[in-house]
């Protein structure tokens, strides 16, 4: 710089927001609101577009900031995803468990109830499903959130389960663990298989129809 000269002084501008280590949220007001933006614009992106043909800029445009802005708060597509994967499998998970209409407390139709907003739940996912089905092998953290989803939901069916045997309708000598993890696989497989990997899905009604049925048979309810 020459002697004599200034400066020219610079507008102030906002510091842009550190970018989060660990999963921690941004610290900022504008920095949080940025990176739910992006959240849930790639939660509306993978749920129309399968994840190999997702592109991060399809993320960007969608939430309506740069394509550098995605890079503050993640450090790639798969970061992103496995977030995302991990709500939906927490809503799978979450799915209502009895009928609030039901005031009988009638255990099987809870049961049809449950299943149905399980089915309902995966349908209207589908696509995030199939995502997490093709990444879930290769991708270690992906795969250890599926798997405790997985197990989470096989613990809720074996206190409904040991809830029977108390009650004197289940057999007392039924293995609650495992047939609660075969009872959850059934559901699993039948969701997947028939409402997610396929282009028409089955009719939700006619699954949870004989889904049930074999629950029941299993645990005694007829």
């Amino acid at each position: 710089m020459a002697r004599g000269s200034r400066a020219t002084p610079q507008p102030a501008t906002d510091p842009p927001p550190a970018k989060p280590s660990g999963g921690a949220q941004p610290t900022t007001r504008r920095g949080r609101n940025t990176r739910a933006k992006l959240l849930s614009s790639a939660r509306e992106t993978f749920g129309r577009v399968v994840f190999t043909d997702v592109r991060i800029t399809d993320i960007t445009a969608h939430a309506g900031v740069a394509s550098g802005t995605f890079y503050t708060y993640f450090d790639s597509k798969e970061e992103i995803f496995r977030e995302v994967a991990s709500e939906v499998l927490a809503e799978m998970s979450a799915a209502a468990r009895r009928d609030p209409e039901n005031t009988g407390r009638d255990v099987v139709r809870d049961l049809e109830y449950a299943t149905r907003c399980y089915f309902e739940c995966v349908h209207r996912n589908a696509r995030i499903a199939r995502s997490i089905e093709e990444l879930q092998a290769r991708d270690a953290g992906l795969g250890s959130v599926r798997r405790a989803t997985l197990l989470k939901g096989v613990k809720k069916i074996e206190r409904w389960i040991q809830r029977l045997q108390e009650q004197g309708i289940c057999d007392p000598e039924l293995e609650a663990w495992p047939t609660a993890f075969a009872l959850h696989s059934l559901n699993v497989s039948v969701a997947y298989n028939h409402l997610v990997h396929r282009d028409a899905p089955e009719d939700t009604e006619m699954l949870v129809r004989a889904t049930s049925r074999i629950w029941c048979a299993t645990v005694g309810l007829i």
